[in-house]
């Protein structure tokens, strides 16, 4: 999964990918599980559902589903994410191990 991060000081890098209609994604349903939903006239686009500490928030085509270090979900529609994330390499390779108390004689 790709990383962004956003346009402010002291921001950490967070997964991001973008959803359309058909994709799976970890906490991505199209299940609305109590959602309200529309119940308008006009037809929905079709959409999904992401579960958050928020509540239960709607993702159309093209939103970004943004995971946090610490696993949260968040949904932000695409000309949002364009202004406030850029990409970012992470270098997610497993450093050199630190030397065992052993190793060093302490």
């Amino acid at each position: 999964m790709p990383y962004f991060i956003r346009h402010t000081p002291g921001a950490r890098p967070v997964e991001a990918t973008q959803w359309f209609p058909g994709q799976e994604l970890p906490g991505v349903s199209a299940e609305s599980a109590g959602h309200p939903g529309g119940g308008g006239l006009l037809p929905v686009p079709p959409h999904a559902y992401v579960h958050t500490r928020k509540g239960i928030l709607t993702v159309f085509a093209g939103d970004w589903i943004i995971t946090e270090p610490n696993g949260e979900l968040h949904v932000c529609q695409h000309r949002l994410f364009e202004q406030n994330y850029a990409p970012v390499e992470v270098d997610t390779e497993p450093g050199p191990a630190a030397p065992s108390p052993i190793e060093t004689g302490i």
